[in-house]
């Protein structure tokens, strides 16, 4: 598939190539930063753990992590399922990619280099969608793209969850987090998607919202949504 077709310039251009040098870092700059924000050390698995207990996957399961990008939800996904069912990881960076690929893999998981736009998978397929921090970094029109093909790939019934940077209720949370993301390409989609609310737009792609929760400080917000049966 091409990388770029269907990609608006700036998500071709300064997303694909921010990954290029950022996924050499990726994995330990999450870790430390939940290590920061979400209790020392563990951190990190403990928010994607709370992000696969809202999904509740069940033994035989297809799940898709959309913008998988190095795979350790996915990881931890195919391990809840214990080789049953299946989990694909969807991804357009190459070299998030190439990461998610080295890392040892159960044989219930497999990962895709695909545009999110353009899921190469059939209608209802999926038991179960997830997109984990993912959304902030990209334009409007292409998180509706996406939400849309999440939305193509879901059985009826299914459920999708989707976690997101939050604004924080309390001022001096909410500059603080602000002040964090300015330096990185993705400030203007990070403000976009607060702003227009992640709630809403989940909504928007069809899904009903069956619950909404501020988590790790109010730093981030979990969204859980089904697709009408």
């Amino acid at each position: 598939m091409n990388a770029g077709r269907g990609l608006p310039g700036y998500y071709r251009d300064r997303y694909v190539s921010w990954y290029s040098w950022f996924s050499r870092i990726y994995d330990p700059f999450v870790s430390l930063g939940l290590f920061l924000l979400n209790g020392g050390f563990g951190g990190e698995r403990r928010l994607r753990e709370l992000v696969i207990d809202r999904l509740d996957p069940s033994p035989g399961d297809k799940v898709i992590d959309i913008c998988s990008g190095t795979g350790t939800l996915s990881l931890m996904m195919a391990e809840r399922l214990s080789d049953s069912g299946e989990v694909a990881g969807v991804e357009i960076s190459n070299y998030q990619l190439g990461i998610a690929r080295r890392k040892p893999a159960p044989a219930n998981l497999t990962f895709t280099r695909a545009d999110a736009q353009h899921i190469p998978f059939d209608d209802a397929y999926f038991d179960r969608a997830v997109i984990f921090g993912a959304l902030h970094e990209i334009p409007r029109e292409v998180r509706r793209n996406i939400l849309a093909q999440a939305y193509r790939v879901l059985k009826p019934g299914g459920r999708i969850v989707d976690l997101e940077h939050n604004r924080p209720a309390r001022t001096w949370r909410a500059w603080f987090y602000q002040f964090l993301e300015w330096p990185t390409p993705e400030y203007s989609t990070y403000i976009d998607l607060l702003d227009n609310g992640l709630e809403n737009e989940i909504a928007e792609a069809g899904f009903e919202v069956k619950k909404v929760e501020a988590v790790t400080a109010e730093f981030f917000q979990v969204v859980m949504a089904e697709k009408p049966r």
